[in-house]
């Protein structure tokens, strides 16, 4: 984080760059109110989480800095962690549904405090899936970051929601900005159902996750080559535009 300390400060000026950097290196729980958010972002403390490295990719790698070449209404953060991909795309686009859906406990809670104050963000306890059931969370070692579902029981059970279900229970027939960081649960997804929804959204924004899941890139180029869809990267993820809905280079 320490060669970060100039990008941090460019971003967000001296006296909150600096304090910002403080915090994250002192690993202490904090709140912290940055100049280009509505409400302050809150990190934990213990040296297990991995919030400081989301954020590096967020707030100063910029990996959701992309085209979006229309004003989104409806947006699906798949994968919320502590929600700040949500926050970002609260703020960017106030006007916006957003439905954050996030399988751990620890992480939710996290996620709770920080989108709490953001009344157009909608926070469910649970894990996007194929089918609509309970499914088993598990913890391959991958930290806080990559806490996987897989079929089947185990201690740790967290209801399943299909995006047909989401889209069900946000009241709409469409999504503008689907986002997807599920860790391997993106193979099912797109292997699974995908004709509901994929042909009414507009933007995808996935992370393929082969490293814990194989065969969860193919599953989603096999599935979306059914379709016309424009692809560009972005950091670690795919961006798809779909070319029956948005004209993603007017």
């Amino acid at each position: 984080m320490s060669s970060r300390l100039p990008t941090i400060i460019k971003k967000f000026g001296f006296f909150n760059g600096l304090k910002l950097y403080n915090h994250l290196k002192a690993k202490g729980d904090a709140a912290i109110q940055l100049s280009i958010l509505k409400h302050p972002l809150y990190f934990r403390g213990k040296q297990n989480t991995t919030d400081s490295f989301i954020f590096e990719q967020i707030f100063l790698e910029n990996q959701y800095d992309i085209n979006v070449p229309f004003e989104p209404k409806v947006i699906f953060d798949l994968g919320a962690n502590v929600g700040y991909a949500a926050v970002l795309f609260a703020n960017r686009y106030p006007n916006a549904q957003i439905l954050s859906i996030e399988p751990d406990n620890g992480n939710y809670e996290a996620a709770k405090k920080n989108l709490d104050p953001y009344k157009n963000v909608k926070l469910v306890k649970g894990a996007a899936w194929h089918v609509s059931e309970d499914i088993s969370l598990v913890d391959d070692g991958y930290g806080e970051a990559a806490f996987m579902v897989k079929a089947g029981e185990s201690k740790n059970m967290v209801r399943g929601y299909t995006i047909e279900e989401m889209m069900k229970m946000m009241g709409v027939d469409s999504i503008d900005i689907l986002k997807i960081d599920i860790e391997g649960a993106e193979k099912e997804i797109f292997e699974n159902g995908a004709d509901k929804w994929l042909p009414v959204t507009k933007l995808i924004i996935v992370e393929t996750h082969d490293r814990y899941k194989k065969g969860s890139s193919t599953a989603v180029f096999n599935t979306i080559g059914k379709y016309d869809f424009s692809l560009e990267l972005c950091g670690e993820n795919l961006i798809l535009y779909n070319n029956a809905l948005v004209n993603a280079y007017k």
